[in-house]
């Protein structure tokens, strides 16, 4: 048993000596074959132009949210001269209940009615903005005769 583990670190020392010396032979070869590096090539610390690739997306994605997540939860002014600010969504809209939504007073009841969706077929006729449509009705009530009718003849023809 003791013969067995001696020769077991022996051939362990030997395969470790010659990998060793086998590394070292082929980072000789490796530094032999290496091309020179042209003086004009640039250095390796330089950045690329513009525009550049995102390098840490998921710490730029980390970073945006924060702000979102702090502009979404917080006061503020967007414009102080005009009076627009931000606040939390769930104060908005508690003001939003209290306070409801401004309507136009001055709008017309007719208007925008009698026109013809856009894609609809118009028949190739033309409505007039702020028009009533009087085809349905000039349809549904025949027009009188303008002369009586002839009084049919006796015998055919």
């Amino acid at each position: 048993m003791i013969w067995f583990l001696v020769t077991l670190v022996v051939v362990a020392a030997l395969v470790y000596v010659s990998m060793w010396a086998m590394m070292r032979v082929l980072d000789k070869i490796e530094a032999r074959n290496d091309p020179q590096v042209s003086p004009l090539a640039a250095p390796a610390g330089e950045l690329p132009p513009e525009p550049r690739l995102q390098t840490t997306p998921w710490a730029d994605l980390r970073v945006f949210r924060a702000a979102e997540d702090k502009a979404l939860s917080s006061y503020g002014w967007i414009d102080q001269k005009n009076g627009v600010a931000y606040m939390p969504i769930e104060k908005a809209k508690e003001l939003l209940l209290q306070r409801g939504l401004p309507a136009r007073a001055s709008a017309d009841v007719m208007e925008g009615t009698y026109v013809a969706s856009s894609g609809e077929s118009d028949g190739g006729r033309s409505i007039p903005a702020g028009q009533p449509d009087q085809s349905s009705a000039v349809a549904a009530k025949p027009a009188p005769p303008s002369t009586p009718p002839a009084a049919a003849k006796k015998g055919g023809l």
